[in-house]
């Protein structure tokens, strides 16, 4: 008796899995996805997602250099002020996503 095989494959590339987990780490901040978050909206300056965020011009620095290097973000300079809007809306969508799943029900606890 003959069995059906299914030859199971990888649905991407190994580079965009590559692409994909680098940018996942750069994502892998909470800072980072709230600066997301509230640029997702609207353009914001530098200075008031500072204040927004609570934190150091030094920090906020940081982050949004990550968020530039991964092209995530786009900045506009207007004289001394430095302004960030999101590249793509939806870089934020899988934040959401979780959101609503973890105020559903408790999920069933497994052990790792």
């Amino acid at each position: 008796m003959k069995t059906a095989t299914t030859k199971a494959k990888s649905p991407f590339p190994k580079a965009v899995y590559q692409r994909n987990a680098h940018l996942y780490k750069i994502l892998a901040n909470p800072k980072r996805l709230e600066i997301l978050n509230i640029l997702k909206h609207h353009e914001v300056s530098v200075d008031e997602l500072t204040r927004i965020l609570g934190v150091s011009k030094a920090n906020m620095s940081q982050h949004l250099a990550l968020l530039r290097y991964a092209r995530v973000v786009r900045v506009r300079k207007s004289g001394l002020n430095v302004y960030y809007t999101i590249a793509n809306p939806r870089i934020v969508e899988p934040c959401r996503i979780l959101k609503d799943l973890w105020s559903g029900p408790a999920p069933v606890a497994s052990p790792l």
